[in-house]
């Protein structure tokens, strides 16, 4: 709300400035809105708007508290409640039979130029098994796809010398952020619900 100087005043001002204006306590900061945040927005107060910052406090802790359909894990891990069935599924032979390789994790990919077109195309990846403690190379390969977050992003660029060279995955490695899985489900039946969901806001 609020007339357009208003909105303009607090979109200069940071969210971490808000709350100090305010006199919000350290605590709540720390306990409630910092974690909010960093969920809703993947930043913390002082790399926000405060503008922002109040729209999303809006829309999900006052306006639409009964339509917030987000779900967190309640037992397990992210590891064996949703990657590892989905490998188990990807591994049939019905379903096109690939080959997971748990506990690895990439340490390079090396690339290089076609000499015809001028095109990029990976050559190499490097891998590290946790499990043997040996690294090992795939060179048969069709392409690459980097499902990562950040961090992982930064470890794999930072790693390959080939991929640092190109502005695209530079730029890619300095974001910052958290990593989040979001997960869309879809039955095969209706399914009630308590309450409405798929709130639309406009950030």
């Amino acid at each position: 709300g609020g007339d357009e100087a208003t909105q303009q005043q607090y979109d200069r001002m940071t969210a971490h400035e808000l709350f100090l204006r305010f006199k919000i306590s350290e605590r709540l900061v720390n306990d409630f809105l910092k974690p909010t945040l960093l969920v809703g927005l993947f930043k913390p107060p002082e790399e926000l708007s405060a503008l922002v910052v109040m729209e999303l406090l809006y829309y999900y802790a006052l306006a639409h508290q009964d339509s917030f359909d987000v779900r967190w894990i309640k037992n397990g891990t992210v590891s064996d409640s949703l990657i590892a069935p989905m490998a188990d599924y990807l591994m049939k032979k019905e379903n096109g039979g690939l080959q997971v390789k748990g506990g690895c994790r990439v340490k390079q990919i090396s690339i290089d130029k076609d000499q015809s077109d001028g095109k990029m195309y990976a050559r190499k990846i490097e891998y590290l098994d946790t499990r043997s403690g040996e690294t090992e190379a795939m060179e048969d390969i069709d392409g690459v796809v980097l499902a990562l977050g950040c961090q992982g992003m930064q470890s794999v660029v930072s790693g390959s010398p080939d991929l640092a060279r190109l502005p695209v995955f530079s730029q890619a490695a300095s974001l910052k952020g958290i990593d989040v899985i979001s997960v869309r489900l879809w039955f095969d039946r209706r399914v009630e619900t308590r309450s409405p969901a798929n709130v639309f806001s406009r950030f």
